[in-house]
């Protein structure tokens, strides 16, 4: 049997344990985690991974953690999977890896992120194979770290991201596989998005619409449950505005087999209809109704990815000469909600 290929992982919160676990779990992978703020919880006591499926993993810690990228930088990797939020307003991929791209040692960059448009940037930097992968998940941390809970769903959709749209050379459709018998070797789900950035706004339809409001409201949707219909129209209304923006471009169209389902959606009125019915049903997930990690973000103080998740339908918009009123007054509220946490982060430093 061949060694354990060397893995380093960016970002250690909820679901950059969950991956990690599954990586070392397959023995195939030994992964080196550049962890900051909970560095001393990895390095001492590790996590409690609680999982529906593998039981409970008590002190729980990939094979190494460091501080930084340029203390885990003395080896090459085959992979660096990046399972930070992309925010390019706040900190560029290309600063985020600033460090692993100056290096030279990295074989592959895998993304496990949020919304639209996340890999351009790295890109555009770096001839690297850029594997993009869509997360669906149900997973939380608590307050202090200390516990993740992983229990329901859990499958990752994964393709080369390419910004010419040909299809994968040899070097990338080498990463991609290697990425996906990892995972899975793991005991994770896994499918080949051969488009991702179709699979993507598939998602980014439900994270858009649901977690942009929910941010904005600062609650669950359930608080428009008992209002009329005057008022659900206009809901419906900006939902309608992105599913037709993804009809239009093409990045969805009828027929299209959506994970984590992976069944076909119908017309538009059915994705616009099934996007308010789970208004209606508060999205109720293991039980209880689901709270977007947008929204956790914005009441913990976090700046969150109103660029990736809002500002990029917008900006497909605009690029295709696509009305989208209702998008773009959100994707200003959540900008003017975005500074107002970052100048409060800046004064606390002060």
């Amino acid at each position: 049997m061949s060694p354990p290929v060397d893995v380093l992982l960016i970002g250690l919160g909820a679901i950059g344990t969950v991956y990690s676990y599954l990586l070392e779990r397959s023995g195939r992978a030994r992964v080196t985690a550049v962890a900051r703020s909970n560095y001393d919880l990895y390095t001492s006591s590790g996590v409690r991974l609680e999982t529906g499926r593998f039981g409970i993993v008590p002190g729980y810690r990939p094979s190494r953690v460091c501080k930084s990228q340029a203390e885990a930088l003395d080896r090459e990797y085959a992979l660096c999977v990046v399972c930070t939020k992309s925010l390019p307003d706040v900190l560029p991929t290309t600063d985020l890896l600033a460090d692993a791209l100056r290096s030279g040692k990295v074989g592959a960059y895998v993304l496990i992120q949020n919304g639209l448009d996340v890999e351009v940037e790295l890109a555009r930097a770096t001839r690297t194979p850029v594997v993009s992968c869509v997360a669906w998940i149900s997973v939380m941390a608590s307050s202090d770290g200390a516990v993740v809970k992983w229990a329901g769903v859990e499958k990752l959709g994964a393709g080369v991201y390419r910004e010419d749209g040909e299809r994968p050379d040899a070097g990338e459709q080498k990463a991609l596989e290697l990425w996906l018998e990892l995972v899975k070797a793991g005991g994770g789900n896994t499918v080949v998005a051969e488009d991702i950035r179709s699979t993507r706004y598939a998602k980014n339809v439900w994270t858009c619409t649901q977690a942009g409001v929910q941010s904005l409201v600062r609650t669950y949707q359930t608080c428009f449950r008992p209002l009329g219909d005057e008022h659900h129209v206009q809901i419906k209304k900006f939902y309608r505005e992105v599913v037709e923006l993804g009809f239009k471009t093409g990045l969805l169209y009828e027929g299209m087999v959506v994970q984590p389902s992976g069944q076909a959606v119908g017309s538009i009125d059915d994705i616009v209809k099934m996007d308010f019915d789970r208004v209606r049903s508060a999205f109720v997930v293991n039980g209880s109704a689901h709270k977007w990690s947008m929204l956790l973000d914005v009441e913990n103080g976090r700046p969150f990815e109103v660029e990736v998740v809002v500002g990029a339908v917008v900006r497909l918009a605009h690029k295709h000469g696509f009305d989208a009123p209702r998008t773009e007054f959100m994707y200003t509220l959540l900008k003017g909600l975005q500074q107002s946490i970052l100048e409060a982060r800046e004064r606390a430093l002060t």
